[in-house]
């Protein structure tokens, strides 16, 4: 689990960054971000990607890459947005994903 400090969870939060930010598609995640201070990472996973089992899986491995990759990314506000065909993804498969979406977005 990120620790408090590393997290974005407030709703004003998302909307800022997701109107402000560079936006980065990839095939099965896409990747919002703006540069700042800190570290701060968001994760939305839709109801397009399955019932709530599903969902939580994904958001675990996601957190999961994110706490393993946190010291190599730049500093500002990420969100990584899961796209539906993500649930038949490996968590290698899933952390491949994130690290090409944010170096293509200069936040490695």
């Amino acid at each position: 689990m990120l620790g408090k400090n590393h997290r974005l969870r407030a709703r004003g939060s998302f909307s800022y960054v997701r109107s402000h930010g560079v936006k980065i598609g990839g095939k099965y995640i896409s990747f919002v971000a703006l540069k700042g201070k800190g570290k701060r990472i968001g994760f939305v996973v839709s109801n397009k990607i399955g019932k709530a089992v599903r969902r939580n899986l994904i958001k675990r491995r996601m957190r999961g890459v994110a706490r393993e990759i946190l010291a190599d990314l730049s500093a500002g506000q990420m969100i990584f947005i899961a796209k539906p065909g993500i649930t038949e993804l490996t968590y290698s498969e899933i952390k491949e994903g994130m690290l090409a979406v944010a170096k293509k977005a200069g936040f490695l």
